[in-house]
């Protein structure tokens, strides 16, 4: 099998470019949908949004790295084409939290059609005992070694009371 002659990293790199291939496919189908349609731009601020449930225009506009009022502008689009929704908090109600809409997930469900298409794939083609230990290096990517990504977002919004 010629998979046994990479490495890791070569196997790694690989898998998510074809994943990230897939994924910016997707994310252009939507472009000519015309006023509903969702421009890159939109689709991925929708996504960080989903990403940091429910995060406020400020939060959002540090994530994906642009002003205040740039982000307030994409989340102002997203609102009128029905892919988020801004919501007072109960806490403080001078703030507001963003949040996708059933729309939006209807829509983001196009990358989890592909991904349970590779699972049931895996599934029928490798043996119990080699996913199970394969899904626990899934893990351990998602718990640590992500690390980046991972203490940002759980610094910054998706926990703000954990010690850091």
């Amino acid at each position: 099998m010629e998979n046994k002659e990479k490495d890791l990293e070569q196997v790694m790199n690989e898998l998510y470019l074809k994943f990230k291939v897939n994924f910016y496919r997707n994310l252009f189908r939507n472009e000519g949908l015309g006023k509903d349609g969702l421009t890159v731009m939109e689709n991925f601020c929708a996504e960080a949004i989903y990403a940091m449930d429910g995060p406020t225009i400020n939060q959002l506009a540090a994530f994906i790295r642009v002003s205040q009022p740039n982000a307030a502008y994409k989340v102002n689009n997203l609102v009128k084409k029905g892919y988020v929704e801004k919501v007072r908090s109960t806490k403080d109600r001078r703030q507001t939290h963003l949040y996708v809409t059933e729309k939006f997930k209807t829509h983001y469900n196009i990358n989890y059609d592909y991904i349970n298409e590779i699972t049931n794939r895996l599934e029928e083609s490798m043996d119990p005992d080699k996913i199970g230990h394969f899904q626990e290096g899934l893990e351990a990517m998602n718990d640590g070694i992500l690390r980046e990504v991972s203490i940002t977002m759980d610094r910054n919004y998706l926990n703000p009371l954990l010690p850091f």
